[in-house]
């Protein structure tokens, strides 16, 4: 069954139009054939039952005519009777069935007289005339008859019942007459023959007439539309050239509707391919890195964005997973988060730190997103991230330049002033001291004005150094402005503990700085205030130590003075 389905689908469509025609007229022939045949064996039939009624009226007739004329009961009449009826042609066999009225009557009938069957008892019961289709003993066919002889209140002028001393309508006997059908048999087989014989030569006559018109028609109508569009479909596939289109051919509606399908399908697969070559441009220009997986987040695709980020090659990223850049700065417990909520809204994005190929870890802005298929499945992710390197530097340079002195690194008074008031109030609640110290280098516009602001600037930078080396690490030097610097001492004890800050400052600048070619000697006239002695707010704290700073210049500076 399963060959035959193959090589059904197998067949073209010619052969199948030709099957299917064929098929059907064989069909309607065999039909017509039966109903021929039918109609012959019925019209067989009805010659022979006609025969063999004529047969078995002549014979009731004779026994009505030896009945009148008195001699019925001499049984050699009756004998003579049946052998002239049975000479007529076709009869094999010729009985008769006496009625029980008759038996009654006369007595028994002929020794030879055969008993009842099935068929005869059935006729003297219900008086219609049966017919059967039987063998004789040499396997002859033959139609056996058998006709009821019924009384009639007239036969031929004459009062039959009489005769019998019967009433109208009584079934007295009746007549079995079996006719030969052999020569029937026969003629009925010549026609069979010739029939077939016929349906033969008709048959491989309209196979021809068929298979000619089918191959007119298709080649016509199917095979040249259909090899003609399928010329220009391969033509347009080997080339690839989308603006072209196939000829829609008007004289068959079809093959011309299947045409204007297919540039209508070109049409489509034309924009279609155009938005891909553009998606691909955008993927391929894009300066972001876009990486594409499948379900099992295994790569598929990457640009050459991520090429230039990361350092991989295409080669080596395929059929990998992402996780290959992970850095190991983030926790499994980012991670498993970060996939609840990629699973339950269908995008993540955040700042996220991954390693190149060279093994250097960089900050990325990293966005993902889920892409599914009608039935809900999800069939691919697609993430898009950028190096942000450059820009954090930019946001950490913000950040400092906000808070810290661009020339000497140190805090500038945006972030002193926010640690001033931090100190007092931590100070307070621990109850200790918080010391101010206020320095303006001496002289200090004689080094711009002689050596330069290159030089003034090197001198600062230089002088930050000495301060920081000169504090502790919870301390904090400020660069005021200028030639203003501002240290905070939290948590001290005593005042003199700004005193002891304030001598190794002055100590430290007694040394030369080497500022290029020139060594430079300068100093400082320091001014010190303490909370809560001084003052209890930062800006008085801090205008007090400005005014025991001018206190030290007024005494011969090189010097500090406390509020």
């Amino acid at each position: 069954m399963n060959a035959l389905k193959k090589g059904w689908r197998e067949t073209g469509v010619q052969e199948k139009l030709h099957i299917l025609i064929q098929g059907a007229l064989i069909l309607l022939f065999f039909i017509l054939m039966e109903w021929v045949i039918n109609r012959f064996e019925l019209q067989i039939e009805n010659t022979a039952e006609s025969r063999a009624v004529v047969t078995a009226d002549g014979l009731i007739n004779g026994m009505n005519m030896l009945m009148l004329t008195g001699q019925i009961s001499i049984p050699e009449n009756r004998k003579l009777l049946l052998s002239k009826m049975s000479q007529s042609m076709g009869v094999l066999e010729l009985r008769i069935i006496r009625g029980r009225s008759v038996v009654e009557q006369y007595g028994p009938g002929l020794p030879e007289e055969q008993p009842l069957d099935e068929m005869d008892r059935e006729v003297l019961a219900t008086g219609k005339t049966l017919f059967r289709k039987v063998y004789g003993r040499d396997g002859r066919p033959a139609l056996r008859v058998v006709v009821p002889f019924i009384a009639k209140q007239d036969f031929r002028g004459t009062n039959c019942l009489d005769c019998h001393n019967t009433q109208s309508g009584a079934i007295n006997g009746a007549a079995s007459v079996t006719i030969d059908l052999t020569g029937e048999e026969a003629q009925l087989a010549e026609i069979k023959d010739w029939l077939w014989v016929g349906h033969a030569a008709v048959q491989v006559l309209l196979l021809v007439i068929i298979t000619l018109f089918v191959r007119m028609v298709i080649v016509r109508n199917i095979t040249k539309p259909v090899k003609k569009l399928h010329s220009a479909m391969s033509e347009i596939q080997h080339d690839m050239d989308l603006s072209r289109r196939a000829d829609v051919d008007a004289n068959n509606p079809d093959i011309g509707e299947m045409a204007k399908s297919f540039n209508v399908f070109v049409d489509k697969l034309e924009d279609a391919t155009g938005r891909l070559q553009l998606f691909a441009k955008m993927f391929d220009n894009s300066s972001e890195a876009i990486v594409i997986t499948d379900a099992n987040r295994n790569i598929l695709a990457v640009n050459p964005a991520f090429v230039q980020i990361t350092g991989y090659s295409v080669e080596e990223v395929m059929g990998r997973n992402p996780k290959l850049l992970s850095s190991g700065k983030q926790t499994a417990d980012f991670y498993e988060l970060m996939w609840q909520t990629i699973n339950e809204l269908g995008q993540w994005q955040g700042e996220i730190w991954n390693r190149r190929k060279s093994g250097e870890v960089y900050p990325e802005w990293l966005s993902i997103g889920v892409v599914k298929n009608a039935r809900g499945e999800v069939i691919n992710y697609i993430s898009l991230f950028s190096d942000i390197t450059k820009r954090k530097e930019s946001e950490a340079r913000i950040e400092f330049l906000a808070h810290y002195d661009s020339l000497t690194k140190l805090p500038n008074r945006t972030l002193f002033a926010d640690r001033l008031r931090r100190a007092l109030i931590a100070d307070a609640r621990a109850k200790k001291k918080t010391a101010l110290l206020f320095l303006d280098l001496d002289k200090f516009k004689a080094v711009n004005d002689t050596l330069g602001h290159l030089a003034g600037d090197m001198l600062l930078q230089s002088v930050a150094e000495r301060l920081l080396s000169c504090v502790r690490e919870s301390d904090t030097v400020c660069r005021q402005g200028g030639d203003e610097f501002l240290i905070l001492l939290p948590g001290i004890n005593e005042a003199e503990d700004a005193g002891v800050v304030a001598r190794k400052i002055v100590s430290a600048m007694s040394a030369p700085h080497l500022i290029g070619e020139h060594e430079l000697t300068i100093t400082f006239s320091i001014g010190i205030s303490i909370c809560p002695d001084d003052a209890q707010d930062d800006e008085t704290l801090v205008r007090h130590a400005d005014d025991a700073m001018y206190r030290a210049k007024e005494r011969g500076r090189n010097n500090f003075q406390f509020y």
